[in-house]
């Protein structure tokens, strides 16, 4: 396995360095059901979510899921946030060893467990990032904290938020200069939130969200 790479919207031509492999688009099961249906009839969140990031089904996996973090092996490894009404049959993608994957441009919603996709996914080969400024990684916003914590405290703070929500939370680090524990999300759910401003001091961690709300 290699070792692995927060993919902050970069194609992932340029996240890996793979040798050629065939197209898997028309080949293959699809993912999940229609799209815009909710898993089990459930309701989504009316907020709409967007990003550009890879989507990945593995062969054992049930379902596609969404990836911030991704193994440069072949084929590449990732595990995050399912994706429901996903269609492989429908997008290019490439595809090895069971594996099938590509980096994309989604939308959709959050129903608790799964971004259910409202729109057709884009691969992101096929768009000019430039249209899309809000997509694009930006600093999270660093108010004062309440405690002052050791760089030591701010790490252990990023770690659990890591070991705690491993489908949500793709890393972390301590920043000294601030006095906050810097956290890259996929996306900050209320509940993820509750465990914060539950478990530690007010403005010690500060999240940079990778599915950005649609305006």
């Amino acid at each position: 396995m290699g070792h692995m790479t927060v993919q902050r919207f970069i194609p992932i031509a340029a996240v890996f360095a793979l040798a050629a492999c065939g197209q898997g688009a028309g080949s293959g099961d699809s993912g999940s059901g229609d799209v815009g249906s909710p898993p089990g009839g459930g309701t989504t969140d009316s907020v709409l979510y967007q990003g550009a990031l890879t989507v990945l089904q593995d062969a054992e996996g049930e379902v596609p899921e969404l990836c911030g973090v991704v193994a440069e092996s072949y084929p590449p490894q990732c595990a995050g946030l399912p994706v429901s009404g996903w269609d492989w049959d429908s997008v290019e993608h490439e595809e090895a060893s069971g594996v099938r994957w590509g980096s994309f441009l989604v939308t959709g919603s959050f129903d608790g467990e799964s971004l259910v996709l409202t729109e057709e996914p884009v691969p992101t080969a096929e768009i000019d990032m430039a249209d899309y400024p809000d997509l694009q990684y930006t600093e999270p916003e660093i108010g004062e904290p309440a405690e002052d914590l050791s760089v030591e405290e701010l790490q252990a703070i990023a770690d659990e938020l890591v070991a705690e929500f491993p489908v949500y939370v793709v890393g972390g680090w301590a920043d000294e200069q601030n006095g906050v524990a810097l956290v890259d999300a996929l996306l900050v759910t209320p509940e993820l939130e509750a465990y914060v401003q539950e478990r530690f001091p007010e403005g010690t961690v500060a999240f940079s969200q990778m599915l950005k709300p649609v305006e």
